[in-house]
């Protein structure tokens, strides 16, 4: 303990050494309280193709959205005007290639892994707002697709080609004199037995290191999975059935089953679920087609002035009783002004994009609805976010 000496003398002592000691049961010293560590708050960013040298990338606060009752009746599609995007937090200067070259990875981090002449790609971290730069896959990508397993590995899918990248390493005290270690490059891995243009839809087993990929082809159409903590990893096929989803599906650990966009065209507008299969077929002879269901109402093309563009289904994560989805829609409208002359004017379309959060549950007959409670936004998008067409398309957001 330090005297009145010390403090004439100038001595001072860091807190961080006399702070009391945590016990090892996580509670406070005298309180008896366990010692929580706040919860790290998550946002929506979307990324838009409104600038001419790239993309601008746009953070939402959803967090009001989430009520501890989701049976509470809430429905305010209706109630709320069309606003405007949020402010751009960050742009990243990228070839205007489609939004699919973005990737989400490493818990915070949003990678642009277009085609570039670079050896390296532009990394955001969405927590420290700092960029930095990472590897790109070994062979220019034409149509990748990518998908995160947990917060340490990404996996991309191209022609001819399956490869995965693990994290960067952790930073390094500049004031430290060693060397600061290198990102590894991508990892090659076996190619897959299928063609990537084919791929319908893809999503992640819920045992978390399964990939399953559903193939449309007229031969060797099915679903093939891919065990990425194997010792020797490789394409198995799983059946020769297809998930019932276009793009990718997510886990409701509440629903037990995938969810997402429906691929039918004829249910445009409808959310399915299918149930989860085993990860591996032991005896060799194919699973059989598991179950799903297509959801009794449409979030989408419900009114018929709206004519839809693209759609895109985020998960929200499993915080409380029931995973959380944001359904992103884009649609045009018709922009002439009511009056009699309106016929006679030349056609103009406005674009707007919609959000609706909302969870699934399956009701008493066992059909999958919409939780009561829904909040529906809607936002105005200038001719600069629907210059390049893709963002309208293929709307593309992560939730970190």
């Amino acid at each position: 303990m330090a005297g009145k000496g010390d403090a004439d003398r100038g001595i001072v002592l860091i807190p961080a050494l006399i702070m009391p000691k945590r016990p090892e049961d996580g509670t406070r010293g005298g309180g008896g309280r366990a010692a929580k560590r706040p919860r790290r708050r998550r946002h929506l960013y979307l990324v838009t193709d409104d600038w001419e040298q790239g993309y601008s990338i746009r953070k939402l606060d959803l967090e009001e959205d989430h009520d501890a009752d989701p049976d509470a009746y809430t429905d305010d599609k209706e109630q709320q005007p069309a606003g405007t995007l949020p402010l751009v937090v960050f742009r990243l200067e990228a070839p205007h290639e489609g939004a699919h070259h973005f990737a989400a990875a490493f818990g915070t981090k949003i990678m642009a892994l277009h085609h570039t002449p670079r050896r390296y790609v532009p990394v955001f971290d969405v927590r420290t707002r700092c960029l930095t730069f990472g590897p790109r896959m070994r062979r220019n990508p034409s149509a990748p697709i990518y998908v995160p397993v947990g917060d340490n590995k990404l996996f991309g899918l191209d022609f001819r080609t399956f490869q995965m990248l693990h994290p960067p390493p952790p930073p390094v005290d500049p004031n430290l004199n060693i060397v600061v270690p290198k990102w590894p490059s991508w990892r090659r891995l076996p190619e897959p037995p299928f063609a990537h243009e084919r791929v319908t839809s893809h999503t992640v087993h819920p045992d978390g290191q399964t990939i399953l990929v559903s193939v449309s082809n007229r031969r060797t159409g099915g679903t093939f999975a891919f065990d990425t903590a194997a010792s020797s990893p490789e394409w198995t096929r799983t059946g020769d059935w297809q998930l019932p989803f276009r793009g990718p599906a997510h886990c409701d650990s509440e629903l037990d089953a995938w969810v997402g966009l429906a691929r039918d065209p004829d249910a445009l507008g409808h959310l399915c679920s299918c149930d989860v299969p085993c990860a591996t077929d032991d005896d060799g002879g194919g699973q059989a087609r598991p179950a799903w269901k297509l959801s009794k109402e449409k979030l989408f093309c419900e009114d018929p002035t709206e004519k839809h563009v693209g759609a895109t289904l985020v998960h929200l994560g499993g915080g409380g009783c029931r995973s959380r989805f944001c359904l992103l829609q884009c649609f045009s409208v018709d922009g002439r002004e009511e009056g009699a002359y309106k016929e006679f004017m030349p056609e103009r379309e406005r674009h707007l994009l919609r959000l609706t959060t909302f969870s699934l549950k399956y009701d008493k007959n066992g059909d999958l609805r919409t939780a009561a409670r829904r909040r529906v936004r809607s936002f105005e998008l200038a001719n600069a976010e629907t210059k390049y067409g893709d963002f309208l398309m293929n709307p593309m957001a992560f939730w970190m």
